[in-house]
């Protein structure tokens, strides 16, 4: 469900404070111990380091201290092409990154088309369909606008072209529509970037596990590893067990077997109104490292969003931009941070450590 996160370096990301504790997080927490821990190898580990009150340097540094190796960077095609062919690089990102390479962090890069809820294509373009020439030329010119403006100094983890776009697509007609525009972009990519490997983001709640298994498999076929979110709630943004950790990603596999999997964002709220607490939520990250173990051989990496609680005037924005104001909903948004807006440790941040610590990452 993360939307609009764009890069920290310009002060465009913000984050924020919540009183996310509940009953049980009274008193010190116990760090569960990693349970057979599996050596990182060439597994990648991301966090996205939303910024604190100390700002966006304090939060990268403790990023770096957890093992950061990736960190995403989310632009919609409309901020990028602003009227038909005129291009600007929104807020200095795409300048701003090359911080990353100075600092050996790759980039993993998401240019929406869809962004979770909404078509992000430029005004020029509505009323044509994804898989219209019109649209596919002009994204083959905007892409390659892009990648020309990022310094060669930064490397490109990977490119996703869509963001969660299995929440605003609805049926087959719709899915083949994206499908083939995804896949003759795709492929004028591979020809100017034979070295970039490309995906698109899906959710596994909303999409793989609700009856669009079919669709995000078709459109797989076409990609160079399966990109996924993954945030485990029930209809009513309460959480699910932390355990289930353990049966998801076994069904994750199972889906596409023999390809390589980006769990591309991953989260849990820590809120009360979200049925958590910031034990739960420590819990459930000591899960995923160990459910990751157990299919290492095919989750070859894993992104966690994110690093600091998002502000009060962060989530009313994202309030507008959803359109909902379900209080667990909101609160959902507002808690998925492993520490606290005002830069103090949350539980999961401390589990965070032990397990990335037991593998290697730091």
């Amino acid at each position: 469900m993360k939307l609009l996160f764009l890069l920290v370096l310009t002060a465009c990301i913000v984050a924020g404070c919540s009183d996310s504790a509940g009953p049980e997080d009274e008193g010190e927490y116990t760090v569960l111990t990693p349970e057979d821990p599996q050596p990182g190898g060439d597994r990648l580990f991301g966090i996205n380091p939303s910024e604190s009150s100390e700002g966006f340097f304090p939060a990268f540094e403790l990023a770096v201290e957890a093992g950061l190796q990736v960190t995403e960077i989310n632009l919609s095609w409309d901020q990028i092409e602003t009227s038909q062919g005129i291009y600007e690089d929104p807020y200095g990102v795409l300048e701003a990154i090359t911080f990353y390479g100075f600092e050996d962090v790759e980039v993993f890069l998401t240019i929406a088309v869809i962004n979770t809820v909404t078509r992000t294509v430029p005004d020029y373009l509505d009323g044509y369909d994804y898989n219209s020439p019109e649209v596919i030329q002009a994204f083959d010119n905007m892409i390659e606008w892009v990648l020309d403006q990022i310094s060669p100094s930064v490397t490109i983890a990977a490119l996703s072209i869509g963001n969660e776009v299995d929440i605003l697509l609805d049926g087959s007609a719709s899915w083949s529509d994206y499908e083939g525009f995804f896949v003759a972009a795709a492929a004028n990519l591979n020809q100017s970037h034979p070295d970039l490997s490309i995906g698109v983001k899906c959710t596994v709640m909303n999409g793989l596990f609700k009856g669009e298994a079919g669709e995000i498999q078709s459109i797989n076929q076409f990609t160079d590893m399966v990109m996924l979110t993954y945030y485990p709630l029930d209809d009513w943004f309460s959480v699910l067990p932390s355990s289930v950790v353990h049966e998801h990603f076994d069904q994750i596999v199972s889906y596409f077997p023999g390809a390589g999997i980006w769990i591309a964002e991953v989260g849990y709220p820590s809120g009360p109104a979200c049925n958590s607490s910031e034990t739960s939520q420590a819990h459930f990250f000591h899960e995923v490292f160990t459910a990751w173990d157990d299919h290492k051989d095919q989750i070859d990496f894993l992104l966690i969003d994110w690093l600091h609680e998002a502000t009060p005037e962060q989530v009313a924005e994202w309030e507008l931009y959803y359109g909902s104001s379900d209080p667990a909903f909101l609160e959902f948004l507002a808690t998925l941070g492993l520490r606290n807006y005002d830069h103090t440790d949350k539980y999961a941040w401390v589990q965070l450590l032990a397990e990335t610590n037991a593998r290697g990452w730091n």
